[in-house]
């Protein structure tokens, strides 16, 4: 089995495995940071590069300027599909027990501005310009330059069509074992608009 083949079979498993792990609440309380408008404009444009054979997901990787100087050494990340971190990076943090730990967001500081939710392989997709974020367990909605738009308080939402998205404080994940997905249940959805207000269906 090859490395290419493996990581493939690894980034699959763990889409069918995690999707809807995203409603339960971690049990640590992390630190996030909170970009403002001034901090969503970049001193730089960093890119993505890796000392193996391709820039793939998985593999470890480093952010350096336009001038060759490296900024974000390796050490602290696995890829994530950012190749140019302009206002973020999606990326893989490594863990002290094990190969992989959780998917983040970075700035070109490093600092942490939300986990991940996973979707087909990788991170969510922007839908109206807002992608479902995690902050403790807890989903909310990010816009392209990395800032929480809608603050991450609900168990579970669902992406933004025509200018809602349905939420909810209180979701249970079913888990099909014999089809390997899950299934997000509850009783009391509701529907909030891209400023976070609760609307009418």
């Amino acid at each position: 089995m090859n490395l290419n083949f493996s990581l493939f079979l690894f980034f699959n498993l763990l889409t069918v495995f995690s999707y809807g792990q995203n409603t339960e609440q971690e049990g640590s309380s992390y630190q996030y940071f909170n970009k403002s408008l001034t901090d969503s404009v970049p001193s730089e444009i960093l890119i993505a590069f890796t000392d193996e054979e391709f820039l793939q997901y998985g593999v470890k990787v480093a952010y350096m300027n336009l001038k060759g100087d490296v900024i974000i050494p390796f050490g602290k990340y696995a890829y994530l599909g950012t190749d140019t971190l302009i206002h973020y990076a999606n990326v893989i943090e490594y863990s002290k027990d094990s190969i992989y730990g959780r998917c983040i967001s970075i700035d070109q500081n490093q600092n942490i501005l939300y986990d991940i939710v996973k979707y087909d392989n990788g991170p969510d997709y922007f839908e109206q310009g807002l992608s479902r974020v995690l902050r403790n367990g807890k989903m909310g909605f990010s816009n392209h330059y990395g800032q929480i738009i809608i603050p991450c308080i609900y168990d579970y939402a669902w992406p933004f069509k025509n200018g809602k998205a349905k939420v909810t404080f209180t979701a249970k994940k079913v888990i099909d074992k014999q089809e390997c997905h899950s299934t997000i249940i509850s009783n009391e959805w509701f529907y909030i608009n891209k400023e976070g207000n609760k609307i009418k269906e």
